[in-house]
């Protein structure tokens, strides 16, 4: 197994961006006009890919998202590589390179529901900072449902002197 930086026009990571989509708008189901597919607009500024037998196997993207805050985005790891660790070590360089470049803070944002995910989350140290249930119109009326929520979790890094 090894991860690579890579970019965002990879066919590699783009056939993952593509999978993690079309995962999430089957996950969400009826609230799946509350998710936006990958594009450009996202500003993603690194992505790794993690390769199991030259395999590609899954991702995560990091991005700016202040002076002091990176964000987590795209973290996706194909069904039949999960359970492995891969999650841990994606999110460990991640951390490595945010840490590298000044961050003290990094960010994310998942559903409640994919319990996976968020236990791993929690696991390496994330916490809810924020959770919002999904308000949308229909163009008749706004809608709220109270699932999924919506997680803002955060983990800050230790100083170190």
């Amino acid at each position: 197994m090894n991860i690579e930086l890579m970019k965002t026009s990879d066919k590699d990571i783009l056939e993952l961006f593509s999978e993690h989509d079309d995962y999430m708008i089957d996950f969400l189901g009826e609230d799946r006009n509350c998710y936006t597919r990958y594009n450009d607009g996202e500003q993603i500024e690194k992505v790794w890919g993690v390769y199991v037998d030259n395999n590609p196997a899954g991702c995560i993207a990091f991005r700016r998202k202040s002076e002091e805050t990176g964000e987590v985005k795209r973290m996706f790891i194909r069904q039949e590589y999960r359970g492995k660790g891969m999650s841990r070590l994606l999110l460990d360089t991640v951390e490595k390179y945010a840490k590298e470049q000044g961050y003290t803070t990094l960010f994310l944002d998942t559903r409640i529901t994919l319990e996976p995910a968020v236990s791993v989350y929690r696991s390496f140290g994330f916490y809810i900072v924020f959770s919002a249930r999904i308000i949308y119109s229909d163009g008749k009326e706004d809608i709220i449902r109270p699932m999924p929520v919506r997680l803002f979790l955060r983990v800050f890094f230790a100083c170190e002197f």
